[in-house]
């Protein structure tokens, strides 16, 4: 459906009412996976939910794998065999990726 980054943060912002940044689009991944519904949250539970949502993807992309844990919160820990790059930019661009393939997959 959405081959483009932008072609998807227009939807998400017509959607949605976010302001189409990389952080908001987080948010309703996490706000996806947390299965919370929206409602007013906290600042310490916004960030919470974007941690969440990286670590999904992340976890989508083979550097993390999530362990789920009854009862509390999934536990994400690092891939041995491969690493996270230490550049921001190259985050942003495989977060990008996942972002499309998760939201072609849901919507």
């Amino acid at each position: 459906m959405w081959s483009d980054w932008q072609q998807l943060i227009e939807y998400l912002k017509d959607s949605f009412s976010i302001k189409g940044d990389m952080l908001s689009v987080l948010f309703l991944v996490g706000i996806q996976e947390a299965g919370t519904g929206f409602r007013h949250y906290s600042q310490e539970e916004k960030t919470g939910l974007i941690k969440l949502a990286k670590y999904i993807l992340l976890s989508n992309a083979g550097y993390y794998q999530k362990i789920d844990v009854p009862g509390r919160d999934p536990l994400f820990i690092p891939n041995e065999n491969i690493s996270l790059p230490n550049a921001s930019e190259l985050v942003d661009s495989i977060l990008k990726k996942e972002l499309l393939t998760y939201f072609n997959k849901t919507l």
